[in-house]
């Protein structure tokens, strides 16, 4: 399928430096939008700390992005917005819903399938929020479905968001939390409890959308960082035990998990997720790239409806262990040449991908170098390769040690 790729113009928000990644990919009626940064033309970033004001260069710089390309926020099906806040859990609900009355003046009603997480920072010091999507253009916007499930849980404060949406075989699941119809949290700390909870809301947008979770080719999962079990299992690990439990092998779906903090007091997971109906699905497994964090239930990548969708790579050795400590640019090496195996499988290459995301780890005075490694090592491995981006800084992976992680959606032309 034809490939399109969509660069800043000269009066546009850019990274510091050379970037090697497009502002938007454009593949048939699906726009890949990357993470749209609160910075100026020189990659400075506009009124740091000022979350306010970062939401609306955020947004406007969507607005641009999709303008560009002929399209409105009203055509985004999935939004995703990553954001800081390094105050207290308990204050953290009125920064979100202070936020959020910002993101209202954009959101059309209805709006798009969303996931908001907190997160421990940006390339840039300074940075609050960075939000990213996938719009619909073409016919794909005649067959639209909006999800809104009776039985689903609600936002804090009145918000046109969606639950999912399903255009033909695809159904995008927003972030699910273990809430009640008033926003309040449900089985407050609760591990298992909150995520079976999230599994049945994600089940009955699958249902509604007339799918099931056999269909799904992604799970995302957003666990509450550094935090145990009282068997001394990481959160990581149990979320992805109760997944194969309730998910079966049947799906095989790819899964991509990082640490975060949670948007209402006694939340400890938030998921979202990717169907995609095709019986003619495929399981892609590469036995020859060294461990993976996730059990052998999910799938390296899946390959559905023309799309591989593949799980979240780390620089795991075959004893499992992180190789390469402390050295991000030999973990990205491995990360990157990882992606390229798996998809290697579906005869694709990384050419192929149409939107990648890179979760770095790393202290403070570290992470902006961290990201510019990566970015530098991705194009020299893949020179050819541009597909749109976004740079998430997480306060942890699912295996300690780790400082990058990228998954990616691959589309073969």
């Amino acid at each position: 399928m034809k490939k399109e790729l969509i660069s800043p113009k000269a009066d546009a928000w850019n990274w510091q430096g050379n970037n090697p990644f497009s502002r938007s990919v454009i593949v048939g009626d699906q726009v890949f939008v990357s993470g749209q940064q609160s910075l100026d033309k020189n990659g400075q970033v506009l009124d740091p700390g000022d979350i306010g004001a970062q939401t609306r260069h955020v947004f406007e710089n969507m607005k641009a992005s999709l303008q560009q390309v002929g399209l409105e926020l009203s055509d985004l099906v999935r939004l995703n917005t990553y954001y800081v806040f390094d105050g207290t859990d308990d204050d953290a609900t009125q920064y979100w819903e202070d936020m959020t009355q910002v993101r209202l003046e954009y959101f059309p009603n209805p709006g798009p399938a969303a996931t908001a997480v907190r997160i421990k920072g940006m390339p840039y010091a300074g940075q609050l929020i960075q939000i990213e999507g996938i719009a619909l253009r073409g016919e794909s916007r005649k067959n639209l479905e909006r999800i809104m499930p009776e039985d689903s849980w609600d936002w804090s404060i009145p918000v046109p968001l969606s639950q999912g949406w399903k255009v033909e075989d695809h159904i995008y699941v927003g972030g699910q939390i273990s809430a009640d119809k008033n926003g309040e949290p449900v089985h407050a700390d609760d591990l298992d409890a909150q995520t079976h909870a999230i599994y049945d809301f994600i089940e009955n947008v699958l249902t509604d959308s007339g799918s099931s979770f056999e269909d799904l080719v992604h799970i995302k999962v957003c666990f509450k960082h550094d935090s145990y079990t009282d068997a001394g299992q990481s959160y990581a690990d149990r979320i992805m035990d109760i997944t194969t439990d309730v998910v079966g092998s049947s799906s095989s779906p790819a899964m991509t998990a990082f640490g975060v903090d949670l948007l209402y007091p006694g939340l400890v997971l938030e998921l979202d997720a990717m169907a995609i109906v095709d019986s003619g699905r495929k399981k892609l497994t590469c036995n020859d790239i060294g461990e993976r964090y996730q059990p052998d239930a999910f799938a390296d990548g899946s390959s559905a409806g023309g799309e591989i969708w593949v799980s979240g790579q780390t620089a795991l050795g075959s004893d499992g262990a992180i190789t390469h400590a402390g050295d991000v640019e030999a973990q990205s090496r491995v990360v990157f040449g990882r992606l390229k195996q798996i998809l290697a499988k579906d005869d694709a290459t990384l050419n192929d991908i149409v939107k990648i995301n890179i979760f770095i780890v790393g202290d403070d005075d570290q992470i902006e170098g961290i990201f510019h490694t990566a970015s530098r090592v991705w194009a020299e491995i893949a020179p050819d390769a541009h597909p749109a981006m976004t740079p998430v800084r997480v306060h942890e992976l699912a295996r300690p040690g780790a400082l990058i992680q990228a998954d990616c959606i691959a589309i073969k032309e």
